[in-house]
């Protein structure tokens, strides 16, 4: 994932924070990335979370965190992040009438659902269909304040 643009300045210079990461996670540089409801701690971001914080700056695996097990994450509240489109589904590709106001919801860390609008989170501002690739924004309802 990559910012596309961003609210924040003129010069696309995203706030990043430094996030402390849940026990037993695997995450990839470019994971979007949620905190636990619980642990208050930095998770993979799953289909329907609420809690989003950002894109992972480095990758990590833990097995049983330490204080040490904390990475760079960029927030995405105010910006616009291009992702993947799930293409296992049946709906591959995105038109004008989509964009705006159908939220999709999550496929994965990296990838949105093209065919899941139930409880979706994030809001087509563009697409490339033969890119496979959409630029959404997230609704506040599933973004997390920090930083």
């Amino acid at each position: 994932m990559q910012i596309v643009r961003s609210a924040r300045n003129a010069d696309n210079v995203p706030i990043i924070v430094h996030v402390a990461i849940d026990d037993s996670q695997t995450i990839a540089i470019g994971d979007l990335i949620q905190v636990d409801g619980t642990s208050r701690k930095g998770e993979v971001a799953v289909a329907a979370s609420s809690t989003i914080v950002g894109i992972a700056q480095e990758a990590i695996t833990t097995t049983t965190a330490t204080a040490a097990d904390v990475i760079p994450v960029l927030l995405v509240r105010g910006q616009v992040i291009r992702m993947a489109v799930d293409q296992t589904g049946t709906k591959k590709t995105f038109a004008d009438t989509d964009k705006y106001t159908t939220a999709y919801d999550l496929k994965d860390k990296t990838s949105i659902n093209p065919d899941d609008t139930t409880g979706g989170m994030c809001y087509v501002q563009a697409y490339d269909n033969t890119a496979n690739t959409v630029d959404v924004i997230f609704a506040d309802a599933n973004l997390i304040n920090i930083g």
